[in-house]
């Protein structure tokens, strides 16, 4: 049986079985246990992969092409993407109205959103010290940073950095033989942290919001299935249906953790295995990704917005609503290690667009998790998008064979 096929009915099966599970029941702990250990050793994979996989992908393209070029163009397709999907958002907001009928009374701020200034994330790229290297958890740009030093001091040393160089490629090619070990358990894996997960998911939690969630799966579809498929279509003319059929097993690991991160070891994986690009292009080209991958967060924050202002009775006029996708993209710039996305894009919107109450986004506290989910399977295929785009733009992918995916 395929992969992905296993990916997939692992998802089905724990979506069925966890909705009759009930919440104190002892299966649930062991679906607990068992979804948590995957989720974790792909979570351990994260940093190492980037660092090893980065230094690698660094030397190769300081040697052999503009590295300078391909950053300014990888972070402008993210951009472009984000740009799209927040005024997606906005119009899916529009046409459909979410928040209408809304009742916010008693509603107040819950807790704080987290946003940095410019300088504190300028800052937070360079490490203070080695143990806080290892202490930055999802700061992907630091891993990056760092990676670029490493690979600077192995280019300028030579010869004297051989072993060093082959020390790197060894753990490269080791983590990566572990992660497809992994990956061939992770269907039991999805399997049990969706049935957990669901375990615990009540209508009286999801039904008031179906509306808004409803919204941002289509949303969500119409990122992924149009804009991202299609342009891959224009530009590798690849069939997008096989593209879509080749990041589904990364696609669900970022709608099962709710976490782009999470996702990043399968999403190589994916890359890799079922399209054929080039380890050493494309896995610069995804740690920017996960740091600038954010068109699913997009849409989903330009949904809440007009949820929001329709639940406050609010009207906002083209011209403002235009001022708010430019925010949201430019936004997108600084949540390198910010999770919930959509959240933080909303509360920064809120904190900066006049007339709309700053505390709008406690209203959707209750249903981050479930909003987190949905928004990151555009993110993850996003991320696949322009690094499978740039790999074959800088002639770095071989034929794909559509009977060796995963």
């Amino acid at each position: 049986m395929k992969f992905w096929i296993k990916m997939v009915a692992g998802l089905i099966m724990g979506i069925i079985i966890g909705s009759y599970i009930s919440p104190d029941s002892i299966f649930l702990g062991v679906l607990r246990v068992v979804g948590l250990v995957f989720i974790r050793l792909l979570n351990f994979l994260v940093l190492p992969l980037l660092l090893f996989s980065g230094v690698r992908a660094i030397l190769l393209l300081r040697k052999n092409r503009g590295l300078f070029i391909i950053m300014i163009k990888t972070i402008g397709y993210f951009m472009l993407l984000t740009l799209i999907g927040a005024a997606v958002g906005m119009v899916m907001g529009d046409v459909l109205k979410p928040g209408a009928g809304i009742n916010v009374a008693g509603y107040e701020s819950a807790k704080h959103i987290r946003y940095p200034s410019t300088s504190e994330f300028l800052l937070g790229i360079v490490p203070e010290s080695f143990l806080d290297f290892l202490r930055s958890g999802y700061a992907v740009l630091a891993i990056l940073f760092i990676s670029y030093l490493v690979g600077m001091g192995i280019f300028l040393a030579r010869d004297e950095a051989d072993e060093l160089h082959s020390l790197i490629i060894s753990l490269d090619n080791t983590l990566h033989r572990l992660t497809v070990m992994i990956l061939e358990f992770l269907p039991i894996g999805v399997f049990a942290y969706i049935g957990y997960n669901m375990g615990f998911l009540t209508s009286s939690v999801v039904m008031p919001y179906l509306k808004l969630l409803l919204v941002v799966v289509a949303g969500s579809f119409i990122q992924v299935v149009i804009v991202q498929a299609l342009m891959v279509y224009f530009l590798t003319k690849l069939n997008p249906f096989i593209f879509l059929h080749a990041v589904i097993p990364a696609g669900i690991v970022g709608f099962l953790s709710g976490n782009r991160y999470t996702a990043q070891p399968v999403l190589a994986e994916c890359l890799e295995h079922n399209l054929g690009a080039d380890r050493e292009v494309f896995t610069f080209i995804t740690g920017l990704g996960v740091a600038f991958s954010l068109s699913g967060s997009a849409v989903a924050a330009g949904v809440s917005t007009l949820f929001v202002a329709q639940a406050y009775g609010l009207d906002l006029s083209v011209y403002l609503q235009i001022i708010i996708v430019l925010l949201i993209t430019a936004s997108s710039l600084k949540m390198d290690g910010l999770m919930d996305g959509s959240l933080v894009l909303l509360s920064v919107v809120l904190a900066n667009i006049v007339r709309l109450p700053a505390e709008g986004y406690a209203i959707l506290l209750s249903i981050t998790a479930v909003l987190s989910q949905i928004e990151n399977v555009a993110n993850v295929t996003g991320n696949a998008t322009v690094s499978y785009i740039l790999s074959y733009l800088e002639g770095s992918v071989e034929s794909v064979n559509f009977r060796d995916f995963l």
